[in-house]
C-alpha cells in the first residue's frame, strides 16, 4: 500500500518540529537561568523530548549553542529585511533599515543574545556563525550605490557598537541619548556625499 504525499511528509515535519522545540527550550534556559545551566539533558527535559531525539539533531552542547547563535542571527537578519521592505524606494533604504533595526534591538530585551555572547566568551570557536552573519550583512549594505564603502563601514560599525555595548552591559548612554544618536545616523545617511573626495590622513 503506497503512502499518500501528506503522510510521507509527517516524519520529516516531526523532526523539524522537534528541532525547533529543542532550540526554543534551550533559549528559555539560557534566558532565564544563564548559559551555565544549559546542558543536553536540561534541553531535552525542557523540550519534553527523549535524549535520543535530541542527539539526532545535536551531538554536543557546542552544536546546540552554534545552532542557537545561527538562529538568533537569522532572526535579526529577518527583522532587518522586513524593515528594508517597508523602506522600498527610499534612498539608502538598506542602511536605514540596519540603523532602525539595531535601535530596536538595543531598546528591546535580548536575553538570548546576551547569553550567547557569554557562551562565546567560554568557547571562542562559537564566534564564527556571528562573524559570518555580520560579514554577510555588511556585504549587503555595501551594495548601496549612493554611499561610499568607507561611510557604510563607519555607520555599520557605529550601529554594531551600540548593540554590543548594550548586550555586554557596557553602555553609559541613556535611552534618550541612544535614540538621538540613531536619529543623527539616519540624517548622515541622507547627508553623505559619495562624490566628495576623502581627505588624506596626516603623516
Amino acid at each position: 500500500m503506497s503512502q499518500s504525499p501528506s503522510s510521507a511528509l509527517i516524519p520529516v515535519r516531526r523532526k523539524r518540529d522537534s528541532r525547533e522545540l529543542i532550540l526554543q527550550a534551550a533559549e528559555e534556559i539560557v534566558a532565564k537561568r544563564g548559559p551555565a545551566h544549559l546542558t543536553l539533558e536540561t534541553a531535552a527535559t525542557e523540550a519534553k523530548v527523549s535524549k535520543g531525539g535530541l542527539f539526532y539533531h545535536f551531538r554536543s552542547k557546542e552544536a546546540l549553542l552554534e545552532a542557537m547563535i545561527r538562529r538568533s542571527m537569522e532572526q535579526l537578519e529577518s527583522e532587518h529585511l522586513k524593515i528594508a521592505e517597508s523602506l522600498t524606494g527610499e534612498r539608502n533604504g538598506k542602511m536605514k533599515a540596519n540603523i532602525i533595526g539595531t535601535l530596536r534591538h538595543v531598546e528591546g530585551q535580548r536575553p538570548v543574545l546576551t547569553a550567547v555572547i557569554a557562551a562565546i566568551a567560554n568557547d571562542p570557536k562559537l564566534v564564527e556563525p556571528m562573524r559570518e552573519s555580520i560579514r554577510k550583512e555588511f556585504q549587503e549594505l555595501s551594495k548601496e550605490l549612493s554611499l561610499r564603502t568607507e561611510d557604510i563601514a563607519i555607520l555599520f560599525l557605529a550601529s554594531q557598537g551600540l548593540l554590543l555595548m548594550e548586550l555586554l552591559n557596557l553602555s553609559f548612554l541613556t535611552p534618550s541619548q541612544i535614540r538621538k544618536i540613531a536619529q543623527r545616523m539616519l540624517e548622515l545617511v541622507e547627508e553623505l556625499d559619495p562624490t566628495r573626495p576623502l581627505k588624506s590622513l596626516p603623516k
